[in-house]
């Protein structure tokens, strides 16, 4: 099955759920890239109660924005294939009264 099989809606938060995966996944990897930084030892040799870099905290940011993309586009197709299921198992009933 492709995206152009699903309806446009459904098609829509699929594809906010991988924007969420591919930007939360940026913001792990911006943090792992400015660990160097927020704990390495150049942190070591001066003081330790300097301000966390602001790219460790864009990541962050980065990261829960993603996740909650990704929660938010999961959820709504998840509704879609409950209705679905709902629609297609209604259609299915025979009534032979």
């Amino acid at each position: 099955m492709s995206l152009k099989d699903l309806p446009p809606h459904v098609r829509v938060n699929v594809i906010l759920a991988w924007v969420g995966m591919a930007l939360a996944a940026l913001g792990i990897l911006g943090f792992i890239l400015s660990f160097n930084a927020v704990a390495g030892p150049s942190r070591w040799a001066g003081s330790v109660h300097k301000d966390t870099p602001w790219v460790a905290w864009i990541s962050i940011f980065a990261w829960v924005g993603g996740m909650a993309l990704v929660w938010y586009g999961r959820r709504q197709v998840d509704r879609a294939v409950r209705k679905r299921k709902q629609e297609l198992a209604d259609a299915a009933k025979v009534d032979l009264d």
